[in-house]
């Protein structure tokens, strides 16, 4: 996810992400965080937010992908971020 308009709007998603969920640091900028649905781990990139997740089947990235983006809808309010989805072709460590 990258803010259209400044990195400032990254770093309040990502802390209010922390906030609102159980999270535990794994490396520096880098968070595992209990999301609504399991695990995902958070990265903060210089301007943008990295989050992956593993998911069993199709239904289940669209629910994720669904429900994470309601969660931008209340988190992300008074900014517009930009939002790309992508499959990857390994599982994170934290993530294992």
């Amino acid at each position: 996810m990258k803010p259209t308009a400044g990195i400032h709007s990254v770093r309040l998603l990502e802390r209010s992400l922390r906030r609102h969920y159980e999270s535990i640091p794994v490396a520096a900028h880098q968070y595992l965080v209990r999301f609504c649905d399991g695990p995902v781990l958070v990265t903060d990139d210089l301007g943008s937010l990295r989050v992956d997740v593993v998911v069993s089947d199709e239904r289940s990235a669209r629910h994720f992908q669904e429900s994470f983006h309601s969660e931008l809808d209340v988190r992300a309010i008074a900014t517009t971020l930009d939002v790309s989805w992508s499959r990857g072709t390994a599982v994170p460590p934290p993530l294992r």
